[in-house]
């Protein structure tokens, strides 16, 4: 009984890691978690257009397919996927791509407005990227990807009377943040990495004061943040840590 047990405990293994077939890995060589969200910001024409970067390697001999689907959309904007090469807008689903054992092959995605930033700043399309294989027999590994672009200094809602950039740029230790706002919300500050994943979050308090983060555990490198208030991320725009 006991050999039976462990001969079937055995072949469960062998086939999940064979279902599982490949794995998806940042420029920072973590792996990605199936599910998982990034959040990708930048300031309109400072920026350009919005990347993500992430590759594809292959665990055995296997086909895959990638694929897109828009969640929230928004107007004048498009988006490409690249799977080993990249696609047209208008490519929801890729053809098959072909993986030898230990390939690794990029899988990126492109986000970029149109016409004028001011149509559509302040506003976050809402993408989830799918890759699976092409007999589908194994479970689809996907994420949700969030774009946002956004104008400094604008005044996005009523009830922020001010938000300012963050000081001192660079930042070594600690990081300012001026605020106003007309009432009393519920306000908190998050900072991400390139990749888009959340590193620090503070609650502001008050209607009125100066908020101060203590970046020091940060490595150097440029960051994301974002002044998100009542759930909704108002601002965002660019933080550099430096020592």
């Amino acid at each position: 009984m006991k050999k039976l047990l462990l001969t079937l405990a055995l072949m469960v293994s062998v086939f999940a890691l064979s279902a599982q077939g490949f794995r998806v890995i940042t420029e920072d060589g973590r792996v990605v978690e199936r599910g998982e969200t990034f959040y990708i910001y930048g300031q309109g024409n400072a920026w350009g257009e919005l990347l993500l970067n992430l590759s594809v390697e292959a665990l055995e001999d296997i086909e895959l397919i990638a694929e897109k689907i828009e969640i929230q959309n928004v107007h004048d904007t498009y988006n490409m996927l690249c799977l080993d090469m990249c696609y047209s807008p208008i490519v929801y689903v890729t053809p098959v791509v072909y993986f030898e054992a230990g390939d690794s092959k990029e899988f990126s995605m492109h986000y970029q407005y149109e016409n004028n930033i001011d149509d559509v700043a302040g506003l976050e399309q809402i993408i989830e990227y799918r890759i699976y294989g092409s007999d589908e027999s194994a479970d689809q590994f996907f994420i949700t990807v969030i774009f946002k672009y956004s104008l400094e200094g604008v005044q996005e809602h009523s009830y922020i009377n001010e938000f300012s950039n963050a000081y001192p740029s660079p930042a070594s230790d600690v990081v300012n943040f001026d605020y106003n706002f007309n009432s009393n919300v519920n306000a908190e500050i998050a900072i991400y990495n390139m990749m888009g994943q959340e590193v620090m979050r503070n609650q502001i308090s008050g209607i009125q004061g100066k908020a101060s983060l203590n970046v020091s555990d940060l490595n150097d490198g440029v960051y994301f943040y974002s002044l998100i208030v009542n759930g909704k991320s108002e601002r965002s725009s660019k933080l550099v840590v430096s020592r």
